[in-house]
């Protein structure tokens, strides 16, 4: 084990003079549980189960029955998986190897190849690297497949051992704050993306009782990342160092940074040689296409990026040869492999489980519609999507914002206005016992109502972002809440209108007063639990109903935006971990997000 006071360094100036490439793919479905300091074990009704050695403390198990999920999920849908699945062998995927090589480079030693039996566990093993490991590659040379075999491999390994650190995957372009350390990051991250408490997250990295597998330091703006690397070697040397660190990045610009990781080794994904893929293509029944390859040395050494050479075995039936050699930039030969991936992802003949009797959207209303979420995505410097997170900011032209708070403010002003006059009328028709009661009490319902309704509309031109609906649930609150306001209502205002009652039963008669009293206190104690979840609850939820309705019929999304995005994710456009939705590659958003929004 190195000496964590003076940790190793891999050298940029050697990283420079290698070869390498870059990351594939993600995502599929995880139901995360919420973990709180006692376990709060739902996410919107669906349950994880608690995963590994009994032995091991429950809220840990949790977590890691939600990452081995999320790392199931991610391999499931990587872009070399999908090419076995269109030709059938999901089943057996272990029948095609993985085909990429590696280089292992410790300190200032000079590169070494790595045999290819030599796992990306072994590595992480090994008394060199001793678990503090550096991942490098160019895009689309398996960066990110990398890692996760190694998460599901230290999974594993963490269900076995009960003292082992649970391994989580973080994804460093949600680092925004240049003046947040990294394990207050790690803390927060736990909290979203996972639903851990802060105190228990605190714990948990003070007690180095997690392994972070960090990818998307390149996904961060440029002028970030190597403040990233300083924040990450400053973690490291810290003391609440973690025993174990792993690190993902794309070579070019790792090569670049001044300053360099304190980890002990970094592992080299290097490009496909001709005999890799000549053997590649005839497993997976596609030799016909090394033909192909062969006539065409540009398309050779585009291939030899495993990205795309899955690309190109999944959409050869859409490339023209005549338009690809008239290509004479490296560039726009990748663009026009993108462009025929989206085109047979968009026209192959499958099993639709999403959009049945042929009412899926037309092909050129969804490309719209993914430009404007990766648009939105590269806006923010994020890579994933949450349809809970979506925020007022995604609108761009102040039009759209006053009429989104105009919206909002009449919603709400209608819903309070209704509820509370409702209330009011009912107290009307108890205290005067006619009509007139009712009418008055619904005037002065719709009045306080509308008047919160315009006070909000001011409150929300102030606030930064609407609060994700991810965090709130609603029939926990709205049972908490209102039981308290009934139980407070009994009690306090019982009390009250009791003391009220018997003054207006000296008048009235006593039973008259004391019902009186009764009902009122308990209408009281019901408005108490109505409040909260109106105002506090309801209103997050009247916000992202408004920001909805106003990007549907300026037509950047569809109604219903969750069967939408899980189209694409059936297309392999997309993939899905739980509800955050991605590209599929990193290169897939760029490519989308260059393109223009243009409605017609």
């Amino acid at each position: 084990m190195p000496d964590y006071e003076d940790p190793k360094q891999v050298n940029n100036n050697d990283l420079r003079n290698s070869q390498f490439g870059g990351g594939l793919i993600n995502a599929d479905t995880v139901n995360a549980g919420r973990i709180g300091g006692d376990i709060l074990n739902f996410f919107f009704g669906q349950q994880t189960t608690p995963a590994g050695n009994p032995a091991r403390p429950k809220n840990e198990r949790i977590l890691l029955a939600a990452v081995k999920e999320e790392v199931t999920a991610q391999l499931r849908q990587s872009l070399h998986n999908a090419v076995l699945i269109n030709l059938g062998k999901e089943s057996q995927p272990q029948q095609v190897k993985r085909p990429w090589d590696a280089e292992i480079k410790i300190g200032l030693k000079p590169a070494e190849p790595l045999p290819d039996t030599t796992t990306i566990l072994k590595v992480f093993d090994s008394p060199e690297i001793a678990g503090k490991l550096l991942i490098l590659g160019a895009p689309g040379s398996g960066k990110t497949t990398t890692q996760l075999e190694l998460a599901q491999a230290l999974v594993n390994r963490a269900e076995e051992q009960r003292d082992y650190p649970v391994p989580v995957l973080f994804n460093l372009s949600s680092w925004k704050d240049e003046r947040q350390s990294i394990a207050d990051w790690l803390v927060a991250e736990l909290k979203s993306k996972y639903g851990v408490s802060n105190k228990l997250g605190q714990e948990w990295v003070n007690n180095h009782q997690l392994l972070p597998l960090l990818d998307g330091l390149d996904e961060l703006e440029s002028k970030r990342q190597e403040s990233c690397v300083n924040a990450i070697n400053q973690l490291l040397q810290g003391e609440y160092r973690p025993q174990y660190l792993v690190v993902c990045s794309r070579m070019e610009e790792y090569g670049s940074y001044k300053n360099n990781l304190c980890l002990s080794g970094a592992i080299y994904l290097q490009p496909l040689t001709n005999n890799q893929i000549h053997k590649y293509l005839i497993e997976v029944n596609h030799a016909d296409l090394w033909l192909t390859f062969n006539e065409d040395l540009e398309l050779l050494n585009l291939v030899k990026i495993p990205l795309f050479l899955s690309l190109t075995i999944l959409a050869s039936q859409e490339i023209s040869i005549d338009a690809w050699q008239q290509l004479t930039s490296t560039i726009d030969r990748i663009q026009l492999l993108l462009d025929a991936y989206v085109v047979r992802m968009l026209t192959r003949n499958i099993n639709r489980k999403i959009y049945t009797n042929k009412n899926w959207p037309k092909d050129k209303q969804t490309l719209l519609w993914l430009i404007w979420v990766a648009q939105q995505l590269q806006r923010e410097s994020q890579t994933e999507f949450l349809i809970e997170e979506m925020q007022p900011s995604f609108l761009r032209k102040k039009s759209q914002k006053i009429v989104y708070r105009a919206i909002y403010g009449l919603t709400s002003g209608l819903i309070y206005g209704l509820t509370f006059g409702l209330v009011f009328g009912l107290l009307g028709v108890l205290f005067y016992g006619n009509i007139s009661g009712l009418i008055i009490g619904l005037i002065l319902g719709l009045f306080f109502g509308l008047t919160l309704g315009f006070l909000l509309i001011v409150d929300i031109k102030n606030q930064k972002g609407i609060e994700s609906i991810q965090t709130i649930k609603l029939s926990k609150i709205v049972r908490k809440n209102l039981i308290y306001g009934v139980i407070s209502g009994l009690i306090f205002r019982l009390v009250l209108w009791l003391m009220v009652g018997l003054s207006l039963g000296m008048i009235f008669g006593r039973i008259s007063g004391l019902s009186s009293g009764l009902i009122f206190g308990l209408i009281m104690g019901l408005v108490n639990g109505f409040n909260y979840v109106l105002i506090s609850v309801g209103k997050v939820f009247i916000q992202h109903f408004s920001l909805r309705l106003i990007l549907y019929f300026n037509g950047y999304i569809p109604w219903n935006y969750a069967r939408f995005l899980d189209y694409c994710t059936e297309r392999m456009l997309l993939q899905r971990v739980g509800g955050r939705y991605r590209f599929i590659h990193k290169l897939l958003q760029d490519h989308f997000a260059q393109m223009e929004f243009r409605q017609d």
